[in-house]
């Protein structure tokens, strides 16, 4: 997928941005400088100390520059990393290589910036940046040795501490980021399951895990838009459970509530993965059939009302059985979802006033099909 100029905006921002970090952290690095320079601990003039200030700002100006203007995209790493490490590693050593006494402050001062910013390399580049530090530590201690009082011991100590740091830190600080990586991607996977689950329980209905009122109208929705554009057929069952009032009264709420699961479970069974089940009242049911004419909606009711007879209501009376009035509408094009539902429903309704236990097709009301 290519990338969009946006995205490609947004990177190059980050990447001037922490050019900018770099260059906030030799600033500092130079103030310490500076400071032990008006000690009378570095070997240099000001106006030197200015001219080498004046230099460390330009190479970074530059990788700004180059970056603003694109030609870093070119490159493998438009990061350009290494460039930024070796630059700031070379102002480290430099300033270092004038410093004495406190030589070991002048190098640490800076060590903190060029770690900070190695632990985004990767471990080839990491070793090619730490070569090039100690490289160029080694050129020091060699131009130096000619000087009186040189203390061989500590700078090759100095020089070993400057490399395990250079070498080690940013292996340890980009360990340290991949932990925190992974608990925050941990955090995230336990965020997208519980926002899957939080958006699983707005679908369905409570008590029978089915759908609920509001996800079986967008459903509707989806299928009307696709009747409308391809003339995609489809049917609605509306369900209605004869008489369960007689349920709660006669074996209780809990005997109730154990029917209207087990006849979500049958409803579901007698649908195919395309259909959907939802209960959008007490004991009323609506069944979206998807693809499939009111003749075949019928079949598909006959199934489940004879599930239905099959299904045991109480242990206590095992002959007891329940029954369904069910309206069956086929969808009309360029009609509204609400009408027809409307149409099931009075459907149903016709149902259960001529007696119950009845399929009625809404297109054909004079079209009655008796289940006793």
């Amino acid at each position: 997928m290519p990338v969009q100029p946006q995205q490609i905006a947004s990177q190059q921002k980050a990447r001037i941005y922490r050019v900018g970090i770099l260059g906030a952290g030799i600033f500092v690095h130079l103030v310490v400088c500076w400071t032990v320079l008006s000690l009378g601990y570095i070997d240099l003039r000001p106006l030197e100390f200015l001219a080498l200030t004046s230099l460390s700002a330009a190479g970074l100006l530059f990788i700004a520059l180059l970056i603003g203007i694109e030609w870093n995209l070119t490159l493998e790493d438009p990061d350009m990393a290494v460039p930024q490490m070796i630059w700031a590693l070379s102002v480290v050593v430099l300033t270092s290589h004038f410093a004495f006494e406190l030589k070991a402050v002048v190098l640490l001062s800076g060590l903190a910036m060029i770690v900070m910013g190695a632990n985004r390399l990767s471990r080839s580049q990491q070793i090619l940046v730490a070569s090039y530090g100690l490289g160029l530590c080694l050129i020091s201690l060699i131009l130096s040795s000619s000087a009186a009082g040189l203390g061989w011991i500590t700078e090759i100590v100095l020089m070993v501490a400057f490399g395990l740091v250079l070498g080690i830190a940013p292996t340890l600080a980009r360990y340290e980021r991949s932990l925190s990586e992974g608990e925050i991607n941990q955090k995230n996977l336990e965020l997208g399951e519980a926002l899957a689950q939080i958006k699983e329980l707005a679908i369905r209905d409570e008590l029978t895990g089915i759908f609920n009122r509001r996800h079986i109208m967008d459903i509707l929705d989806r299928e009307k838009a696709l009747s409308d554009r391809e003339r995609h057929v489809f049917s609605v069952c509306y369900v209605d459970l004869d008489f369960f009032k007689k349920v709660n009264d006669k074996f209780g709420h809990a005997a109730g509530d154990e029917v209207l699961c087990n006849f979500a479970s049958l409803a579901s069974e007698v649908g195919r993965e395309v259909d959907s089940v939802a209960r959008v009242g007490g004991e009323e049911f609506i069944m979206v059939l998807s693809g499939t004419c009111q003749e075949d909606a019928v079949m598909a009711a006959e199934r489940l009302a004879s599930k239905l007879r099959d299904m045991r209501v109480s242990r206590i009376e095992p002959r007891f059985r329940i029954t369904a009035s069910i309206g069956i509408a086929e969808y009309r094009t360029g009609e509204s979802v609400r009408s027809l539902l409307d149409r099931a429903d009075r459907a149903m309704y016709d149902a259960k006033q001529t007696g119950r236990n009845k399929i009625i097709i809404a297109a054909e009301e004079d079209t009655l099909i008796s289940l006793s």
